[in-house]
């Protein structure tokens, strides 16, 4: 008589095979990527699969950039771009950190390691660092100019946007008045619909050595920050005395930092 349990693997074997066969059927013509998906469904994600992607805070802080060590901008990060990481994104960073004490490249390398599939541009002042770090930046397109120049800006996005918009535009370039409103004037048209410009270092709106106005107090200075209460009113009163109003959906500011969005 034979062995019930000599029985019992054949059984199974059938049974898997019979199932497969009904998974595939169902599956009929789907991508590698659908069917990937639903074994995954069926059977169960790998054990590297279902590992969470590391956070913003922790890629930055392996590379020792500023925006977690000496700023917090790891929860507008989170909240704004965390949803891109694993789209086809085009983005924009003004200054490369030539003027930080560790040297450029710790956002760098961060954003190519935080977006999965990202067209890194930047521009950066201090040509001379540039060339000298070009080997190692040579992922990203570097564009050499001053950010307070309106011609040096027009001219980069006439020259950067002919295959499409930009996703994210972010200002970490010399955080002065003049720069950051110029800027944001003159590259708000590079940002897609439904995309978003983020200025970084607002604190030095309170600085004098930046054009800051410590007393807030001194209406003969724009400070950035007053240029973006100023938006805000426009926003809230459905005026659009500023450009940049004719198609803001949102202003969003933590400490330090502040995120425009554009309506889609």
């Amino acid at each position: 008589m034979m062995n019930p349990s000599r029985l019992q693997l054949p059984l199974l074997l059938l049974t898997a095979a019979c199932f497969l066969i009904a998974i595939f059927h169902q599956m009929g013509h789907e991508t590698a990527q659908e069917i990937q998906s639903k074994l995954a469904k069926h059977f169960g994600a790998s054990s590297q699969g279902s590992q969470p992607q590391p956070s913003f805070e922790q890629i930055a802080l392996k590379f020792g950039t500023d925006k977690v060590t000496d700023h917090s901008y790891q929860d507008m990060y989170d909240k704004y771009v965390s949803p891109l990481r694993n789209n086809r994104v085009k983005m924009l960073e003004i200054g490369l950190g030539c003027n930080m004490e560790y040297g450029p490249g710790a956002s760098y390398y961060t954003w190519l390691e935080y977006l999965s599939d990202v067209e890194l541009y930047y521009i950066e002042s201090d040509g001379p660092c540039a060339d000298k770090y070009k080997d190692k930046t040579s992922n990203a397109h570097v564009f050499v100019g001053d950010q307070a120049d309106k011609a040096f800006l027009d001219q980069f996005a006439a020259d950067t946007t002919m295959d499409g918009l930009f996703d994210i535009v972010i200002d970490d370039g010399g955080h002065t008045m003049e720069q950051q409103i110029t800027s944001l004037e003159h590259l708000w048209p590079v940002v897609k619909p439904g995309g978003i410009y983020v200025i970084e270092d607002l604190q030095t709106s309170f600085w004098q050595d930046y054009g800051g106005d410590p007393s807030t107090q001194n209406r003969a200075r724009l400070t950035t920050m007053k240029y973006i209460y100023h938006v805000i009113d426009d926003l809230m009163a459905k005026r659009e005395s500023r450009t940049i109003n004719h198609d803001l959906l949102s202003v969003d500011c933590m400490a330090e930092i502040c995120t425009l969005q554009k309506r889609k």
